[in-house]
């Protein structure tokens, strides 16, 4: 992890950023693999091979928009590799991007696979944990700047076929405490989407059982691409930050 300090004497409290990978991952299976990983590294695992008749995107993607808002997110991908694709990196946005339990759960409600109904809840509590540990008020609305960003900015796809793609997303994350002090963290984000409804719907975040830490990398360089790693690219009009 890379923590980049405003001022020293805010170390503590920026540095427990730390701890939001290991919260999201007791709470709900947030994120299986966050750089600083100890232990073995395994060999990185290739993609499995498509069942979908659709053709299956090998390099960089331009993320596409949904049709419609639902709950502040988008909404209403295209029944498409690249609909999955795109959906996925906007839900992880949206939901590891908020220190709100009550938004983690209304984006769940929008996004979240109807089949799975503890998602909305199971986002919430782990918000609400993830404020403890951050040393943060349990409840209420936080003095700005304090606020935590995520951003997907490269992909992978497994086990992928018509209606359903495990989608892993290469993600950093910026933290800022009250003070303004920043740290950063670079995390691996295994995320299952299904095609219900009529819209790709967000299944479950980690819980894959596959080990992914081979596969840790700082996104946009030359090590990710050649870990498999490929760019996604923002529409133009659409949110590149």
């Amino acid at each position: 992890m890379r923590n980049l300090i405003g001022a020293r004497r805010y170390l503590p409290a920026v540095l427990a950023v730390g701890a939001l990978l290991i919260i999201a991952l007791i709470a709900i299976p947030l994120l299986v693999v966050h750089r600083g990983h100890t232990g073995a590294n395994p060999a990185a695992p290739a993609p499995t091979p498509s069942t979908s008749p659709a053709p299956i995107p090998s390099g960089a993607v331009t993320v596409v928009q949904g049709a419609r808002l639902a709950d502040g997110i988008e909404v209403g991908y295209p029944h498409t590799t690249i609909g999955a694709i795109s959906a996925a990196s906007q839900y992880l946005d949206a939901v590891a991007s908020t220190l709100d339990p009550d938004y983690a759960a209304s984006v769940m409600r929008a996004a979240g696979d109807p089949a799975n109904s503890s998602l909305p809840s199971n986002l919430a509590s782990s918000t609400v944990a993830l404020r403890a540990e951050l040393r943060l008020p349990a409840t209420g609305i936080l003095a700005p700047p304090t606020s935590f960003r995520t951003v997907a900015q490269m992909y992978q796809l497994h086990d992928v076929s018509a209606d359903s793609a495990l989608v892993l997303l290469l993600a950093s994350g910026t933290f800022t405490n009250a003070q303004g002090g920043i740290a950063q963290t670079t995390g691996v984000f295994p995320v299952r989407m299904n095609w219900t409804d009529g819209d790709w719907k967000l299944d479950h975040i980690g819980g894959s059982g596959q080990d992914y830490s081979a596969l840790e990398a700082t996104p946009d360089t030359s090590s990710a691409v050649n870990q498999g790693w490929n760019a996604l690219i923002q529409p133009v009009g659409g949110d590149g930050s």
